[in-house]
């Protein structure tokens, strides 16, 4: 589809943004639903964005701005209303021109992983899951899972500010479903890794297979390299495995949707 000036634009903001792929996998997206869009990639500092966000809102051919590191809690503020999950997190990964001239904002980083594990026919309604990691992708992911109607989410993190943030949030969102712990508990289904442990060959194991049984499901964030060496483990013990790639096409799925202005 060629490029014209009725091409609708929606852009992805972040610092740095050299690394990313989702403009080109969703202007695929786009071209073969048959919908005249781009994806553009724009490179804005984290000082920049209060600048930066009113500009490109201002510009009515962009309909919607996707969001990447650092700007994810910065963007909440130029919003005029946020979904549930993106109000308990206070920190938003989408916001998307509503036809009243509004600007909706949402947070898809937890739901891909979510929207993975369904498509796989992994369940989670009613199961308990053990999380690693309290940070932008482990906060997004507890508040999904507890969304999808996880039992109970049960929670580490080394750091303990991260750890009792994310505890303060979710227990005022989730009474009666949260807790944190270091180990994984005995009634676990679900397991994730939301860290980086595992980027390297040489990164500790966030999770001591010793912990794991085979009718574990046992999740990683990361999309290079795939499989980590957690999930190389947990295969070895029979547990069904989910690694980061799958989070990442749920993400684009759902960043699809969101464009196309579906909620």
């Amino acid at each position: 589809m060629p490029l014209t000036g009725k091409t609708r634009v929606h852009a992805l903001i972040g610092s740095p943004i050299a690394q990313v792929l989702a403009p080109g996998w969703l202007t695929e997206r786009m071209q073969k639903a048959d919908y005249d869009g781009v994806l553009v990639p724009l490179h804005i500092e984290k000082g920049n964005l209060d600048s930066a966000l009113p500009a490109l809102k201002a510009m009515p051919n962009i309909d919607s701005i996707l969001i990447t590191l650092p700007h994810k809690f910065g963007a909440v503020m130029h919003c005029d209303h946020l979904s549930d999950r993106a109000r308990v997190l206070g920190a938003i990964n989408a916001m998307r021109r509503e036809e009243d001239g509004r600007w909706f904002g949402d947070n898809f980083d937890g739901a891909g992983l979510t929207a993975g594990l369904k498509k796989a026919g992994h369940a989670i309604k009613g199961k308990s899951v053990f999380m690693i990691g309290a940070g932008g992708a482990g906060s997004s992911i507890g508040v999904s899972m507890l969304e999808e109607g996880a039992r109970h989410l049960t929670f580490h993190d080394i750091n303990a500010n991260s750890q009792a943030a994310l505890l303060d949030k979710l227990r005022r969102a989730y009474p009666g479903r949260v807790s944190v712990a270091t180990t994984v508990p005995p009634d676990c289904d679900i397991v994730v890794n939301a860290t980086s442990a595992g980027l390297q060959d040489s990164d500790p194991l966030p999770i001591d297979p010793n912990q794991l049984a085979p009718r574990i499901v046992v999740a990683d964030v990361i999309t290079d390299p795939v499989p980590t060496r957690l999930l190389v483990e947990a295969a070895k013990i029979g547990c069904p495995t989910r690694d980061g790639t799958h989070m990442l096409d749920g993400q684009i799925d759902l960043l699809f949707g969101f464009i196309l202005g579906k909620r």
